[in-house]
C-alpha cells in the first residue's frame, strides 16, 4: 500500500526553481551560529547548532513540508507492505558523496546500522526494526518487527543522516574513524575552511544531484560567541541571518523593525520545542501525583509567555504541541490556579523540605528568569525551592543519573508522537544513562498501553483517538512541568530569499536559498 510518494523528477524541480536561478546566481550568505559545534559529521553531536552545520554537508531520506509532509531527499519513492511488516525505500540514482564516489543502498544500510548505536532518537525506531537490507542497487528493505507508521518520521536527518559506507562501514569505531575531521556528504555544500572561534566556510558544491543548486557560491557560519555581539552583527549586516534562539529575546522585536529586516516564526513545524520541567518521580514528594499536579497549577503559563519569553511562546496543553501530529487542543492544561495548588500540597505528605530546581541558564537569561519565577511562585504555594546552578556538563550528567530533583529542559516532539513524545513517557525507557528520554522516571501501565498502541496503529483515525486518550492520561498524571510551546522566530535580512521553505527551517540543505542583488 503506497504511504507517500516523491514528486521530484529532476525536470519538475528545475521548473520550480527557475523564478530563483533566472533572478540571481551565485552569492554569499553569513549565518550566525551558536554555540560552535564540536564537529561537522553528521550525529557526532546533539546540538540544535551541529544540525544547522551539518544539514549543508548530509542528507537524510526525507525532508518535511510545512504540513509535516514527508518528500523524498535521497528517497526517490517508497511503500509499505498490506501487513505493514516490510517497508521499502527506493532511492534516487546518479547521486555522487563529494568524494566522487557513488551513492547507493549499501550507504542506507550503513547508516542505519551507526545511528541505532549512536543517536537515541533513532533508536527508538530502531528497537522494532528487524533487520535493514539492501534489496537492490537502489533499494533498502526494512524489515519490521511489527507496524511502525512514523517510520518516514523517524528516519529524518537527525536521527539518521545518510553517510559513506565506503569510509563507515565494516567494524571501525565511528566516533574514532580517521575521517572524522573530513566530511563527505552527498549534500549541496562542501566543507571549505574552519577557523575555530571565528568561522565555518562551506562551498558550492559543483555535482550536487539537483541540477542547477545549489544558488549560492559560498556559506559562511560566523561564531560569535554572546547574543549582544549577535544583535550588534546583524543591525550592521555583517551577519544575514540569526535565530532568536542564538539572541536575547527583548532583542528581536527591536531588531525586526531595523532595516531591510525581515523575520519569520515558520520552519519549526518538525522540531515543535516543548519546554518543561522534569520532575524526578522516583523521589518523595514527587511520587504522589497530587503533589506534581500542584507544581503544574502554581505555573502562570501567560506570564511565562509575555514576560520570560518575551511574547515568543505559548501556553502549552500537555505533552503534546500544537504543532505537532495528532494534537488534541481539548486536553487540560493546568490553568494558573494558585489556591488548588496550595490545596493540593497541604493534602500531600510533603513537610516543607528544601526542593532543588536545576535551571538551564547555558540556554539563555530567559531561562535563568524562568528559575526565578518558578522559585517565588513555588514558595507562594508552600513549596520550598532553592535554586542548583551548575555547568552543562553537571547538569545533564545529573539527569542522565536521575540524581536531581526538578530541571528545567525543552526537546523536540519531531513530527510525530511516536518519534518525540513516546520516548518521554514509556516505562520501558525510564532507565538512567539518558539526560533526553524519560528523565522524569514516570511508569504507568496505562499509559504504557495507550502509547504503545497509538504507535503501531494503522489507521489514522485510531492513531488519533489512542494519542488523545494518551494526552489526557500523562496531563491527569503530571509526570512533568509543562511550561511552554517555544517559537524560535529567524531574523534575516530582506536580499535573503527562499531561506525557510519547509519544517526544519534553518536544519534545511539551503539548496535553493538566493540573495537578490
Amino acid at each position: 500500500m503506497r504511504i507517500a510518494k516523491l514528486i521530484a523528477a529532476t525536470g519538475t524541480a528545475l521548473v520550480l526553481s527557475l523564478p530563483a536561478f533566472a533572478q540571481q546566481q551565485g552569492g554569499t550568505l553569513k549565518v550566525a551560529l551558536s554555540p560552535e559545534p564540536p564537529s561537522a559529521i553528521a550525529g557526532m553531536s546533539g546540538l540544535g547548532a551541529a544540525e544547522i552545520l551539518y544539514s549543508k554537508i548530509y542528507e537524510g531520506l526525507f525532508s518535511y513540508e510545512q504540513d509535516l509532509t514527508p518528500q523524498g531527499v535521497l528517497a526517490k519513492d517508497w511503500s509499505v507492505s498490506e501487513d505493514h511488516r516490510t517497508f521499502t525505500v527506493l532511492l534516487k540514482e546518479g547521486v555522487r558523496w563529494h568524494d566522487g564516489e557513488a551513492f547507493d543502498a549499501e550507504d542506507v544500510v550503513t547508516s542505519f546500522s551507526v545511528f541505532a548505536k549512536e543517536n537515541p532518537n533513532l533508536a527508538v525506531v530502531a528497537a522494532q526494526v528487524d533487520s535493514v537490507e539492501a534489496s537492490g542497487p537502489h533499494e533498502v528493505t526494512f524489515n519490521l518487527k511489527g507496524p511502525v507508521p512514523a517510520l518516514p518520521y523517524g528516519l529524518a536527518l537527525g536521527n539518521m543522516a545518510i553517510i559513506p559506507d565506503h569510509i563507515y562501514g565494516g567494524d571501525a569505531s565511528f566516533r574514532e574513524n580517521p575521517m572524522n575531521d573530513t566530511p563527505i556528504g552527498t549534500g549541496p555544500f562542501k566543507l571549505a575552511e574552519w577557523e575555530k572561534g571565528n568561522f565555518i566556510k562551506l562551498q558550492r558544491n559543483e555535482d550536487y544531484h539537483v541540477d542547477g543548486q545549489p544558488y549560492l557560491d559560498n556559506l559562511f557560519f560566523v561564531i560569535i560567541p554572546d547574543s549582544q555581539g549577535r544583535a550588534v552583527a546583524f543591525e550592521q549586516g555583517s551577519i544575514d541571518v540569526v535565530s532568536a534562539s542564538n539572541l536575547e529575546l527583548f532583542d528581536v522585536e527591536r531588531l525586526s523593525k531595523t532595516d531591510n529586516a525581515e523575520i519569520t516564526k515558520a520552519g519549526w513545524e518538525f522540531f515543535s520545542p516543548h519546554a518543561f520541567m522534569w520532575i524526578n518521580n522516583d523521589k518523595p514528594p514527587f511520587n504522589e501525583k497530587g503533589f506534581r499536579q500542584a507544581l503544574n497549577y502554581a505555573m502562570d503559563k501567560e506570564f511565562i509567555r509575555d514576560v520570560v519569553f518575551s511574547g515568543h511562546a505559548k501556553p502549552p496543553k500537555g505533552p503534546i504541541g500544537s504543532r505537532t501530529r495528532f494534537f488534541d487542543g481539548a486536553t487540560e492544561g493546568y490553568a494558573y490556579d494558585p489556591e488548588k495548588a496550595k490545596e493540593l500540597v497541604e493534602a500531600s505528605s510533603y513537610d516543607g523540605r528544601e526542593l532543588k530546581l536545576a535551571p538551564a541558564s547555558f540556554l539563555g537569561s530567559s531561562w535563568s528568569r524562568m528559575a526565578e519565577y518558578q522559585v517565588q511562585a513555588y514558595r507562594d504555594v508552600g513549596i520550598n525551592v532553592t535554586l542548583d546552578s551548575m555547568d552543562v556538563g553537571s547538569y545533564l550528567k545529573k539527569l542522565s543519573d536521575r540524581d536531581y530533583d526538578m530541571g528545567q529542559m525543552y526537546l523536540y516532539q519531531r513530527a510525530d508522537p511516536a518519534i518525540g513524545i513516546s520516548r518521554n513517557f514509556l516505562s520501558t525507557t525510564a532507565n538512567p544513562g539518558s539526560p533526553w528520554n524519560n528523565v522524569a522516571m514516570y511508569k504507568d501501565a496505562e499509559t504504557d498501553k495507550l502509547l504503545n498502541a497509538a504507535d503501531a496503529a494503522t489507521e489514522e483515525a485510531n492513531r488519533s483517538d489512542l494519542y488523545k486518550q494518551a494526552q489526557v492520561r500523562i496531563a491527569e498524571e503530571a509526570p512533568v512541568v509543562w511550561l511552554a510551546e517555544l517559537d524560535f522566530p529567524t531574523l534575516y535580512k530582506r536580499k535573503v530569499k527562499d531561506l525557510i521553505t519547509d519544517a526544519s527551517g534553518l536544519s534545511s540543505n539551503f539548496a535553493n536559498v538566493w540573495i537578490e542583488e
